[in-house]
């Protein structure tokens, strides 16, 4: 099972239940799965949902660190309703905070990537063997100490995986969600940020790997046999090599070849884009890319780890407008060593790409643990406090401060500014982001929408530039931006009404709480 996140995103499947549900089943275990985000189901309501069906061998939980409280709560019903029954936690959030899982109530937790894992732990709970401290990738409670297994080495075939289970298909058809398709998996870049390459390395091996071609279209065939017309591809990067220009085509080929008519929605790296390649993931069913451009500061990206230079964001982006194409333009704004200059260039360049679709001005990279700069920053002591700290909801990331005076002023003005509109700003990007299934002659209304908060963003920003060059502090900042809040409330209340008026026209629902990462 998997409990709803807090997260300003509206529900989508989770492939993870799928591909765990997929290896059970097809060595002999019969398998439950309910999608609490899906389903909209409260802790509560997912306990009675176990225990209102046969005693089960275990109960598993797929897990982000945004879901650790209601998962928490719900294995907590199960376990007065079922206290024989074992508990057991997989995914970003256990493995990652595989402690704090172990000490709120959970018998095992699964690091890494879970098939070949969650089938051993089957096979034990029904026939004693394996035994528990022989298989990899665990970390268990044995009487007042903690077992930490060694890791489980990554499936090196990806096609060996059986296709993942669709038990909640019908849940996601009817909130107009795309159905997730996975064709690869990680990422070869070495970002510091980044939390999808501290996962894959948690096993060792090759940090990306693909399935084939035939494989992928196989499972584009069999949904759309069942009325699938839209797909997110929820691959961390989709082209890594071997996989290029030569990929696509033959992408491309099989896809017509086989009559396949989807429209796909993907996430690849800028300096893998380029315009024949666009043209080629085109004639695929591609019609949208989520693109993590981050910066558009050389100093910044150098930070970071980037293997992408500005050239390649910039480059991309011509690339993107050029087919015609909708990108969201993922952004990191601040670190803890930003200044002023960089905010300009990063000025310069939202301004130039307008038309990308992001969630407002602001954001800023997260300290997330097994990063490797969340390690860094502690290394030189930066981090300020601990993972339940104020501004990260306690969500688990650290926080740390911005150096630069002028640079941390701005930081004040445009997070105010960032937290003050982050629901409309969520609202109107999700039916282009998420995406939803919308009718191509649909999105366009949305993404007018989307660049006129991108302009009113851009000119406050601007303003908030020209205030901390002329010397502003902190508290000129924010009273700067508070007095421009009230200035503007109008045009956010229109903005507002166009809105919810393109959501009723759509038959859409938005049902997403705000935005935990501001609060």
């Amino acid at each position: 099972m998997t409990p709803p996140p807090v997260t300003h995103r509206t529900a989508e499947e989770n492939l993870g239940l799928g591909y765990l549900a997929a290896v059970l089943r097809e060595d002999g275990f019969e398998v439950r799965v309910l999608d609490g985000w899906l389903a909209g189901l409260t802790a509560s309501q997912l306990a009675s949902a176990v225990m209102s069906g046969p005693v089960p061998l275990f109960v598993g939980f797929a897990c982000y660190r945004s879901n650790m409280d209601s998962a928490v709560t719900t294995a907590a019903l199960v376990r007065s309703g079922m206290p024989d029954v074992p508990i057991v936690a997989g995914g970003f959030g256990p493995s990652f905070h595989t402690g704090d899982f172990l000490a709120a109530g959970f018998d095992v937790v699964v690091r890494g990537e879970g098939e070949l894992t969650v089938v051993e732990l089957a096979r034990f709970y029904r026939d004693g063997t394996p035994v528990l401290d022989s298989i990899l990738g665990i970390s268990f409670r044995a009487g007042d100490g903690v077992v930490h297994r060694p890791a489980r080495p990554l499936i090196a075939d990806l096609d060996t995986v059986p296709m993942p289970a669709r038990d909640t298909l019908g849940l996601t058809l009817a909130r107009r969600s795309p159905v997730h398709v996975q064709t690869s998996r990680g990422c070869q870049a070495s970002c510091t940020f980044c939390s999808i390459v501290a996962f894959e390395r948690l096993g060792g091996g090759p940090t990306w790997r693909q399935r084939s071609i035939s494989g992928v279209v196989d499972e584009l065939a069999a949904l759309a046999a069942r009325g699938v017309e839209h797909v997110k591809v929820i691959d961390d990067s989709l082209l890594e090599p071997p996989r290029d220009l030569s990929w696509c085509s033959a992408l491309a080929d099989e896809i017509a070849r086989r009559g396949v008519r989807v429209a796909l929605r993907g996430q690849i790296r800028a300096d893998r884009v380029d315009d024949a390649v666009l043209a080629e993931l085109r004639r695929a069913g591609f019609w949208s890319f989520a693109c993590g451009i981050e910066n558009f500061s050389p100093t910044a990206l150098r930070r970071m780890a980037k293997r992408s230079r500005v050239e390649n964001n910039v480059a991309a982006l011509e690339a993107f407008r050029l087919a015609g194409m909708y990108v969201q333009a993922g952004h990191i704004l601040f670190d803890h060593a930003t200044t002023t200059g960089e905010l300009e260039e990063n000025w310069a360049g939202m301004a130039r790409f307008s038309w990308t679709i992001s969630k407002g001005v602001f954001t800023e990279m997260y300290a997330a643990a097994g990063t490797a700069y969340t390690r860094a920053l502690a290394r030189t002591g930066r981090l300020e406090a601990g993972p339940a700290a104020a501004g990260t909801a306690g969500l688990g990331n650290a926080v740390y401060a911005v150096a630069d005076p002028a640079a941390a002023a701005a930081y004040a003005a445009l997070k105010r500014w960032q937290r003050s509109h982050a629901r409309i700003y969520d609202q109107t990007v999700d039916p282009l982001a998420a995406p939803k299934a919308l009718a191509p002659r649909e999105r366009p209304e949305f993404h007018q929408l989307c660049v006129a908060l991108r302009e009113e963003d851009l000119r406050f920003f601007r303003s908030v530039l020209d205030l901390v060059h002329a010397g502003a502090c902190v508290a000129e900042t924010v009273e700067f931006t508070e007095a421009r809040i009230v200035e503007t409330a109008p045009f956010y209340v229109r903005a507002t009404a166009r809105v919810e008026h393109a959501y009723r026209r759509a038959g859409l629902v938005y049902d997403a709480e705000d935005n935990p990462f501001l609060c």
